[in-house]
């Protein structure tokens, strides 16, 4: 029975404890409520300096894609097509007017699928390839 007196005198003592942290916590909301109250009252102050509805930001609200460029798309099949059996990668800037750098792209990809390989002096189509 002692033992069934200690185990009753140790929960009521959780008891307690448990319920001075939860009353402890409830006021943190509390306080980082109004916190949060007065930021927001804050923002929408500044954004109505701005002239303007404030935005919301978040994942839902992305920006929609917006094309840099007005040059259509090119179909680098047809570039690798239109090029000389013997080519290097200036010859493929010169010809589709983008940087080097999207020459040596899509020479990569080329060869990656065996339609192009490096040669001394730039690359040569495969045959059988384009």
């Amino acid at each position: 029975m002692p033992q069934r007196a200690a185990r009753h005198r140790l929960l009521a003592s959780f008891q307690r404890e448990a319920t001075k942290v939860l009353a402890t916590l409830h006021k943190e909301i509390t306080q980082r409520e109004r916190e949060l109250t007065t930021l927001k009252t804050e923002a929408e102050r500044w954004q109505s300096a701005l002239q303007g509805p404030a935005r919301r930001v978040g994942p839902a609200d992305t920006p929609p894609r917006v094309r840099l460029s007005k040059r259509p798309r090119l179909d680098w099949s047809m570039v690798l097509k239109e090029l000389p059996s013997r080519f290097t990668t200036k010859d493929i800037a010169q010809k589709t007017g983008r940087p080097i750098a999207h020459a040596y792209t899509y020479v990569s990809r080329w060869m990656k699928d065996k339609k192009v390989r490096r040669v001394k002096e730039g690359y040569q189509k495969v045959s059988g390839a384009a």
